[in-house]
């Protein structure tokens, strides 16, 4: 159960939205594996964070982040060097709005491997993120999919910030690797961030 929290605390990092589709890019992400990222996207992996660093940390106009605190930054900044975490922001912003953004990480989290796994991890999750987050926690799906030819839990629930959605591929990488993508949008741009985060899982090359 340490490891479902962990995973929520990280969406709480998301207190950092807009725009429209682009031409996709391919990025090598730390964690072993390849992603096409539409090109309206900030990809802040490893190497791209240490190469963008003083954009990054300074007034991060260059990449739409000005209203994001520097703070959050600083904070995100760490995780990515550190290769704890990667992460997408989009680039247009609106000052003050929630930037929509998808969060990736490895862990050696197990997915359910049977039908009444997956039922007590769908009945627990919500009273688990709702503690976590300090308010109700709502699960609108909670269930196996194959993606990229792998077993995969899919989630999708109420935001840590009120009028936010969280969408979560678990994706088993190995038997002691689950590779985790978490994808937060405004719900006003929901439609919008399926669609494309979408896009992004049937991308993934593992390598």
């Amino acid at each position: 159960m340490q490891k479902w929290l962990a995973i929520a605390a990280l969406l709480m990092l998301s207190t950092l939205s807009q725009a429209g589709t682009a031409t996709a890019e391919d990025y090598e992400s730390g964690f072993g594996f390849g992603i096409s990222v539409p090109n309206v996207w900030l990809v802040l992996t490893r190497s791209e964070v240490v190469h963008s660093a003083e954009t990054f940390l300074g007034d991060g106009g260059a990449f739409g982040l000005g209203s994001v605190p520097l703070d959050m930054r600083r904070a995100v900044y760490d995780r990515v060097q550190a290769g704890e975490l990667e992460i997408f922001y989009r680039r247009e912003d609106t000052p003050g709005s929630f930037i929509d953004n998808v969060n990736v990480l490895m862990q050696s989290a197990d997915l359910p491997s049977t039908p009444a796994q997956l039922a007590k991890i769908c009945q627990i999750l919500p009273t688990e993120f709702s503690r976590v987050f300090g308010r109700p926690i709502a699960m609108d799906v909670c269930e196996m999919r194959e993606r990229i030819s792998r077993r995969s839990l899919y989630l999708e629930f109420d935001g840590a910030i009120p009028g936010t959605t969280t969408l979560q591929y678990q994706i088993q990488r190995s038997q002691k690797a689950t590779l985790i993508l978490t994808a937060t949008a405004a719900t006003e741009n929901l439609p919008r961030m399926m669609d494309e985060f979408e896009e992004m899982i049937a991308s993934i090359r593992l390598h």
